[in-house]
């Protein structure tokens, strides 16, 4: 994400010590930042355009250790020494006004909010650490330490998530300059051995990384992707090149000779990187990947790095036609000046303006919205692209021209920059950020909650239920929301009149009709002890599940694939019990062999019932929907639980939904995923009224 230029008047000649300005690379940092953007404008949208987009960062890594690296050889050729103060001093004048402005901004969003009725005060908790590790460039291994899955993509995650490959970035940056001050030191007249150690230590870090990965170790996963040291290889591998790769010595009049081979390596490598940002995962899940990670971390790091290094040595090369008329075109150009900002500026503006969760009125999903999605992807990348204007124009470039000239300009480009971050998504996000505050509320003491539907909304007509009397022994029956069409695992319904205590008009939903009253479980003595394993939704519903009889063992962010290490604890425990509940998936792109791992540890338990996750449309909903129904043709002792069916009919019942005037009326949280009060009810009905049914 480094914006550096290295600074020359010609690309080549004798008289040249180091690489000019090449308009090249700043079009393919385009290319990398457009698929790290648009990668993660895929949040709570319907479809999936840019899966591998994630790997637009191992391009960065590589074009920035190719250039400080030849920075720092050419400095030390012109000068016979390395200035390494000097050096940081650049790296802080490039670096820091931009990210300083993002931390101020954000800190100043989430604090506002977090004072304001409570809104945000959940999320400032979750946000502090990071925004103190931001500060000191620390964002990845706190990440790694407190155990944050930068894969979880439910809920809102922190606003400065994505500064972790900042943080690689600059770590690197504070120690390549010593190791290259050493380097040149002792081994001046051997870099070509030089170049070969790093190329050779960026493939031992791949080997490393492969032989210690883990497709079920999340803990893993996480310290393989986020941490410095398992993520040098590109760096390493672009240190290397700027060893081998000098094109300002290349002789006028072998140019255009070596120019076409050139062309042809920069080709091939754009092509894979077209492929990995378009088809990677897609690809991956469909083969025997159990995450759809195990060739990213067995080699697939490694093949993008060699990828851009084929395209670095295209458009650096002077007479590569691949650099001048396609790289060098002036769209391209122009968004790879400001790539570092819109690196920046992007993921607050995208986690402030989720299309299914802040932004109502442009929800994919709404019959309102013609477009469908591309209204809202549209006002989230102009708002991006506008914050990373004023922040390129009144930040970045006068501070490097010098802090002098830049003074006045960097108080009038902090004041501009808060103002528009802040009343542009303030309408949508303060009311999201309620959401935060209540559902943290709510699963504390949902007893309040219920408290709270009591006072704000009268009780509407139940919808078709059957009735548990709360007795010892094998309950018959369950109260159980039950739709007309529904044939999933719950015990057939009986019709209860309907209360007649209604004291005000009822509240209708965005279709003019009530919402539905969620049925009161009433909670019955289970003669055994079911044991249920989930993520975050689960947890939601934790102590109703509980009151049921239920041993709930759930966390958020929890993968498919963590199942297997609980089930071989509580078996050890003898806590396994004669059902097992597994509602997980969630945060997965799962597969047939992962689904058969779990499965297959559970044959000897009577009843294991599936939940399949609901995840409000995301890509990967319907692929792992499908798998887990199959799941059941190969396990006779496996029941599924259709949530994914039995949710759609409630999604449009959300808190901050027109007519969901209270979170104890709502099914589900903004995010249409997480479960409030009403839809933590009817989860807990179905699953008990699955193992009544399983066990009677």
């Amino acid at each position: 994400m480094d914006p550096t230029p290295v600074a020359g008047t010609s690309l080549f000649g004798r008289a040249r010590a180091s690489l000019a300005y090449v308009p090249g690379l700043d079009g393919l940092r385009a290319i990398a930042v457009a698929a790290v953007v648009l990668y993660h404008a895929q949040q709570n949208m319907p479809s999936s355009w840019m899966p591998g987009g994630f790997l637009g960062v191992e391009v960065f890594f590589v074009i920035s250790g190719y250039l400080i690296t030849t920075l720092l050889v050419a400095e030390h050729e012109r000068t016979d020494r390395i200035d390494i103060k000097q050096f940081w001093a650049r790296r802080a004048r490039r670096l820091l006004p931009a990210l300083f402005a993002v931390l101020i901004v954000t800190m100043g969003i989430v604090g506002i909010g977090g004072s304001s009725s409570d809104s945000l005060r959940e999320h400032v908790r979750a946000f502090r650490g990071t925004w103190v590790s931001a500060w000191l460039y620390l964002t990845n291994w706190y990440q790694v330490i407190a155990g944050l899955d930068y894969s979880d993509r439910l809920g809102r995650p922190s606003l400065l998530r994505h500064l972790w490959s900042l943080a690689v970035e600059e770590q690197f940056y504070l120690v390549w300059p010593l190791v290259m001050w050493f380097v040149l030191r002792r081994f001046r007249h051997h870099l070509p051995a030089v170049g070969v150690v790093f190329a050779a230590l960026a493939g031992v870090i791949a080997l490393v990384v492969a032989l210690v990965y883990r497709s079920e170790n999340l803990g893993r996963i996480n310290f393989l992707y986020l941490s410095t040291p398992t993520r040098l290889s590109g760096l390493l591998l672009g240190s290397a090149l700027a060893i081998f790769w000098r094109p300002w010595r290349l002789a006028t009049a072998s140019v255009s000779r070596h120019g076409r081979w050139t062309d042809v390596a920069g080709t091939v490598g754009l092509g894979v990187l077209v492929w990995a940002f378009l088809r990677w995962h897609l690809v991956v899940d469909g083969v025997s990947a159990v995450h759809g990670y195990d060739l990213l971390f067995r080699g697939g790091f490694l093949i993008i790095g060699i990828a851009t290094v084929m395209m670095i040595v295209a458009v650096t090369h002077p007479g590569s036609l691949l650099a001048s008329r396609v790289l060098s075109a002036r769209p391209l150009v122009w968004v790879g000046k400001r790539s570092y900002g819109l690196y920046l500026w992007h993921w607050p503006v995208f986690q402030l303006t989720r299309p299914r969760g802040d932004l109502s009125l442009l929800d994919p999903s709404s019959p309102d919205v013609r477009w469908g999605w591309l209204p809202a992807l549209l006002l989230r990348l102009l708002v991006t692209v506008v914050l990373t204007e004023l922040s390129y124009r009144l930040l970045e470039v006068p501070v490097r021209s010098g802090l002098g000239y830049a003074r006045s300009r960097v108080l009038a480009a902090v004041g501009a920059v808060a103002m528009l971050v802040t009343v542009v998504p303030t309408a949508s996000s303060f009311a999201a950020a309620d959401v935060l505050a209540d559902q943290a509320a709510c699963n504390r003491d949902p007893a309040a909650c219920e408290m709270l539907a009591a006072d704000t909304e009268p009780a509407a007509a139940p919808t078709t239920t059957t009735e548990v009397p709360a007795t010892v022994g094998v309950p018959t029956s369950t109260q159980v929301a039950a739709s007309p069409t529904d044939t999933s695992v719950v015990p057939s319904a009986t019709t209860v009149p309907a209360p007649t205590t209604a004291t005000k008009p009822v509240a209708t939903s965005p279709g003019g009709t009530p919402p539905p009253a969620p049925a009161a479980v009433t909670v019955p003595v289970m003669p055994i002890r079911p044991l249920a394993l989930g993520d975050s939704v689960m947890l939601g519903a934790k102590g109703r599940l509980e009151a049921a009889g239920i041993r709930v063992d759930a966390g958020e962010a929890r993968r498919f694939g963590k199942a297997e290490g609980l089930i071989d604890r509580y078996r050890a425990s003898g806590q396994l019990g004669e059902v097992v509940v597994l509602a997980l998936g969630g945060n997965d792109n799962l597969s047939a062999r992962l689904i058969d791992i779990i499965l297959g540890k559970l044959t000897d338990v009577d009843h294991v019932i599936v939940v399949t996750p609901q995840v409000n449309g995301l890509p990967k909903e319907a692929r792992n929907h499908r798998l887990l129904l199959a799941a059941r043709d190969r396990f006779p002792n496996v029941t599924i639980l259709d949530w994914q069916r039995l949710a759609q009919s409630k999604l449009r019942y959300y808190w901050g939904a027109k007519g969901v005037s209270s979170p104890g009326r709502a099914y589900f949280w903004a995010d249409r995923i997480h479960l409030a009060p009403a839809g933590q009810r009817y989860f807990t009905s179905l699953i008990v009224g699955a193992i009544t049914k399983a066990v009677g």
